[in-house]
């Protein structure tokens, strides 16, 4: 039986595409897996698994001093090396450069044969790495250019555009190693993809991190405020900077509600129920977002609901549609108008059949883990 080591430094919690993955292991008869991975901060129930253990410790960005950072960096990096020399894996997966270093000790150092798969829940321009704050991930990445892609059998993006950016980025790396990785929710949320009764009010629903700097949330709540009789929309985030938080909670507008609390990932499709269209408010403030199909995107077509895009996120331009429901319009958030929610005058649209699942999408990686 083939052993994988999953090590994700940054919190399982915030990613679903990891559980998800992690989710379809616990089952799997063919596959003995052990995950490395740091405690959340956000008050997030801690995600556990009946097959498959999850080992942790604190992400030292977090530390409550200079000195326990300092403890919990070296943590970071001995506990998983530790682990993986229990454990003995076949295959290491690991998640973004900040997991990097573990994987290149226990590589270069303990076992030479273990096979490497990578996968970037982002895309990190070059330049990205020179802030001053990337300068531990920097040295990690260093690591990688040097050593684990040329060793790597597998490295994904979450999508086309993203890959060709990093393929371009670093074109030494062989193609056949290089895959399209696409965050898809489960197919049992198929089942749940009914959508709120059409009243005569457009249900508006938002989940996912705000910020002014990074989202539209300012120039949707303005619009939804001037439009009482005719919008609702309610807010679902925990991570959300201090600004927006205040925003948010200085409304008092019964058509719009903010939940400070966010929504557990699995009851998103339950929730959505509520509500005909979501909301993707990412701003194209950088090239990783600009060219990002996000999570929620997928998230709220399998769950029935019409989609509003940013017109300049050109990640989510393959997926746009406007004849036939679900919708998804690229719309100017920086200008929005009465005409956008002409939309919704849909009587003589099609529905279609949307068939976006992580079971499907994953397949390749885990048969790719197995051989």
């Amino acid at each position: 039986m083939k052993r994988l080591f999953v090590l994700h430094i940054l919190p399982l919690e915030f990613f679903p595409p990891v559980t998800n993955l992690l989710n379809i292991l616990n089952n799997d008869v063919d596959l003995s897996t052990s995950v490395f991975s740091t405690f959340n901060t956000k008050k997030r129930p801690d995600y556990r698994l009946t097959n498959i253990p999850i080992h942790r410790t604190v992400y030292p960005a977090n530390a409550s001093n200079f000195v326990f950072k300092i403890l919990y960096f070296f943590a970071s990096i001995v506990f998983p090396v530790y682990r993986m020399l229990v454990f003995r894996p076949n295959v290491i997966l690991y998640f973004e450069p900040h997991s990097a270093f573990p994987v290149y000790i226990y590589k270069k150092f303990f076992n030479k044969k273990v096979s490497v798969f990578i996968h970037y829940h982002e895309y990190y321009p070059k330049e990205a790495f020179k802030d001053p704050a990337m300068a531990s991930i920097n040295f990690y990445h260093q690591l990688e250019m040097a050593f684990l892609y040329k060793k790597a059998e597998w490295i994904s993006q979450t999508n086309s555009d993203r890959l060709d950016f990093f393929s371009k980025d670093y074109p030494n790396i062989k193609k056949r190693k290089l895959h399209v990785l696409a965050n898809y929710p489960p197919s049992s949320w198929f089942n749940k993809n009914q959508t709120a009764v059409d009243d005569g009010i457009v249900k508006m629903f938002y989940i996912g991190a705000i910020s002014f700097e990074s989202t539209y949330i300012r120039e949707v709540v303005n619009f939804v405020i001037e439009r009482p009789k005719r919008l609702k929309l309610d807010i679902y985030s925990y991570n959300i900077h201090s600004d927006a938080k205040l925003f948010l909670e200085s409304l008092n507008m019964s058509n719009i509600n903010f939940f400070d609390k966010g929504l557990p990932y699995e009851e998103i499709p339950k929730t959505a129920s509520q509500y005909n269209l979501g909301l993707v408010l990412y701003k194209p403030h950088n090239t990783n977002y600009k060219y990002n199909a996000p999570n929620k995107l997928f998230e709220y077509l399998v769950c029935g609901l019409d989609v509003w895009v940013s017109e300049k996120l050109l990640g989510c331009k393959p997926f746009l549609n406007e004849n036939s429901k679900p919708n998804v319009l690229a719309v100017n958030f920086e200008n929005l108008t009465d005409e956008v929610l002409d939309s919704f005058d849909s009587t003589n649209q099609t529905q279609r059949e949307i068939r976006f699942n992580c079971q499907n999408e994953l397949k390749q990686l885990i048969q790719e883990i197995k051989i």
